[in-house]
Order: C-alpha cells, then sequence, then structure tokens
C-alpha cells in the first residue's frame, strides 16, 4: 500500500482506539503493545483466532483471487490531489446507514478485560478489480472466510456489517484477532470515492463508540 495512505490510515485507527477508550466500558489497561498481547494469549485462544485455511498466492487482503486477465485498476496520479479532510468538509459528504447482514462465522470472543475490543483495524483489499463491499463480503459469505474475514466491508456508498462485532474475526493476525474490531476498504475508482469511503469510516467508527457506552 501506498506509505501516504498507510500513514492516514494509521493515523484514523488510533482516534478510533482511542476513542473507544474515551468511552466507560473500555479501560485504558486493555491498550497493550503487541508483545503484551502475544504474551496474554493461550494456545485456546491462539487456536481461536487462527483461520482454518491458509490465504493462497495471488490473492487480495481477504483472500479474494486477484483476476490477472483482467486489465489491472490504474489509479490517478497523485499530483495535484486536494486535502483529503478539507475536500469532505466542502463537498459536506455523509455516511450512509449501516446495512447489518450478520453471518456466524467462527464466533470467539475478544481477550480483554471486560470483553471488549480494545481497538479498531482498519484494512485495505489492494485488488485492482474489485471495487464494492458487496464483492467482498459476498466472498467472505460464500466460503472465503475459511482463510480471513472482517466485521464490516465499506466503499463510497456503503457500511455493510456482516460479522458481529461483539465477537472476533480473523483479519489482522492471530494476535490482533482477539483486541480489534475489523473494518476493510475496497479499491476507490477516484479520489471523490476514497473521500467518500474515509467519511464512511469515521461514521461508522463514531457509531461504534456510541453503541458501547
Amino acid at each position: 500500500m501506498n506509505k501516504q495512505v498507510t500513514s492516514f490510515l494509521v493515523a484514523i485507527a488510533t482516534v478510533s482506539a482511542t476513542c473507544l477508550l474515551a468511552t466507560n466500558s473500555v479501560q485504558g489497561a486493555d491498550v497493550l503493545s503487541p508483545s503484551q498481547m502475544k504474551a496474554q494469549l493461550t494456545s485456546q485462544d491462539i487456536k481461536e483466532a487462527t483461520p482454518t485455511a491458509p490465504k493462497k498466492a495471488g490473492t487480495d487482503d481477504i483472500g479474494m483471487p486477484i483476476d490477472s486477465t483482467k486489465s489491472a485498476f490504474r489509479a490517478e496520479p497523485r499530483a495535484g490531489y486536494p486535502n483529503v479532510n478539507s475536500y469532505i468538509l466542502q463537498n459536506n459528504y455523509q455516511h450512509p446507514n449501516i446495512t447489518k447482514e450478520l453471518h456466524q462465522f467462527e464466533m470467539f470472543g475478544y481477550k480483554t478485560n471486560d470483553g471488549l475490543p480494545s481497538g479498531v483495524a482498519v484494512h485495505y483489499t489492494a485488488n485492482p478489480n474489485s471495487f464494492t463491499a458487496r464483492e467482498g463480503a459476498d466472498f467472505e459469505i460464500n466460503g472465503g472466510w475459511e482463510s480471513a474475514f472482517v466485521h464490516t466491508f465499506i466503499d463510497a456508498q456503503n457500511i455493510l456489517n456482516i460479522h458481529d462485532t461483539d465477537y472476533g474475526a480473523w483479519g489482522s493476525g492471530r494476535y490482533g484477532n482477539k483486541y480489534f474490531v475489523q473494518f476493510e476498504m475496497v479499491t476507490a475508482r477516484n479520489f471523490a470515492d476514497f473521500a467518500k469511503t474515509t467519511i464512511i469510516q469515521r461514521g461508522i467508527r463514531l457509531i461504534y463508540c456510541i453503541n458501547i457506552i
């Protein structure tokens, strides 16, 4: 992933984790370093948080095959992009309602004192020929979940929640899976769609924070 985009996503994920910690439901003690998270997991925890099938070569972040026979999507040149936050405000982008379509993939709890997640992981599919939340969700629903699944898919128009956020998901490694709510961005066709996807992520994280207070 582009370093600039990665830094941006890390920043908003950090803000989201802070939002979670600002509630009375999640305590500061639940914020752990990777080594602390690893040390706290039992063999049963690791077993629960480990996908039953490995992701194969030539697949995207959720294990969906990347069709090399299709012409690869090429992003717009970065030169001249406006500031994404200013762009969102100027265009008054609003996030849509969350569509809940919950499926029971593998159901396991978080490794926190109160059973609530202690942070948010934001993923990017990096698939050059898949652009919709629906497509990513359908791949997981139809069996792809055995190699990876997340709670929610996000595109420029949709927030599609397919796994109960009260339970963990298989998207950020066997250690992170026990601690984080996980969202998946799909590839945006242009800057406007990327900006809309970004505001949608903010919206869903804000809603999640409100829901757990």
